[in-house]
């Protein structure tokens, strides 16, 4: 727990400017979990960040609650049997989902880093791509490794536990904007990636017009005290640059999953465990299928969305 706020952050964990000044207190809306948590603003790269930031036990102790492993998806779900229909389906809705957008052949060397309990790695094995997975939350480790899937442990969040240059691709879904150190994470992709290998990364985005219109509401966002960081294109730039990275490819959209979650924050502000809520009238049909339309049509004009998806190349 935070019980004050501090006056002076220092400088910008990912550019280094002092131009630092206090952003926005939060509590947990999603989990529950007791305190407040201070997010500090560089008027230089975008970045918004937490200080002070908790230790890796805290974190590990947080994402305790997350998972007991009894949802790990070892077979493909339906979403990996039919692509079409599930490209179709996140077009409207707009999740962001590594099948759509990792380009990895049969054969390709592949590190999912952060991995959760999510079906990609059955998906990736099951097109003959040779998939790795990274993951904090022992009892997810095991339940993979338990099915025969190469999974590792994460001790540190900043050490990835594989060889030099032992991957084509790595992507993170939602993970960079848990680490505390992100420089020597992105040290480390560098050192595990093969020479012209890509990142693929998605997090929340600091410049989104969601962000700007539900303020501290912005839970998709903010989900203190799990994510450190909210990230801009600004502050990816510069840990790119920073790292003999190159941009390939940035784009931004917004799932109706984040909005609705938003929303519920909006219309409950004293829900503090929106992830355990039973199902409210937001999170049925054809409610759900009204807002992926609504989103869909607003963003038409709307160029910075909830989620920053970007590639990077190794240079």
């Amino acid at each position: 727990m935070r019980s004050a706020v501090s006056m002076v952050a220092g400088p910008c964990p990912i550019c280094g400017d002092t131009r630092t000044s206090f952003y926005r207190t939060c509590r947990d809306r999603r989990r529950g979990l007791p305190g407040e948590w201070t997010f500090w603003a560089c008027a230089r790269c975008g970045a918004l960040f937490q200080h002070p930031l908790p230790t890796f036990e805290q974190l590990q102790s947080y994402y305790a609650a997350y998972s007991t492993g009894d949802d790990v998806k070892v077979t493909p779900s339906a979403g990996s049997r039919h692509e079409r229909l599930r490209r179709w389906y996140h077009r409207v809705t707009g999740d962001v989902d590594p099948r759509d957008f990792v380009a990895a052949a049969a054969g390709a060397r592949v590190l999912d880093y952060g991995c959760g309990a999510a079906p990609y790695l059955s998906y990736f094995r099951a097109h003959g791509v040779n998939i790795a997975g990274a993951e904090i939350t022992p009892a997810i480790v095991t339940a993979y490794q338990a099915a025969g899937y190469e999974v590792a442990l994460i001790d540190t969040m900043e050490r990835i536990p594989f060889p030099n240059g032992e991957f084509d691709v790595v992507y993170m879904m939602q993970v960079i904007e848990h680490i505390a150190r992100p420089h020597d994470l992105l040290k480390e992709v560098r050192r595990v990636l093969k020479p012209g290998g890509t990142l693929h990364l998605a997090m929340p985005n600091a410049r989104s017009v969601w962000h700007r219109l539900f303020g501290a509401n912005w839970v998709a966002g903010w989900f203190a005290p799990f994510h450190l960081f909210v990230y801009s294109s600004g502050s990816v730039r510069a840990l790119a640059e920073a790292h003999q990275f190159q941009i390939v490819r940035q784009l931004s959209r917004t799932p109706e999953g984040w909005l609705r979650l938003n929303l519920k924050a909006t219309l409950h502000p004293a829900d503090d465990r929106l992830d355990s809520a039973g199902r409210a009238w937001l999170d049925r049909s054809p409610m759900r299928e009204a807002l992926s339309v609504a989103l869909r049509v607003s963003e038409v004009v709307v160029r910075e969305r909830d989620c920053l998806i970007v590639e990077l190349r190794k240079c």
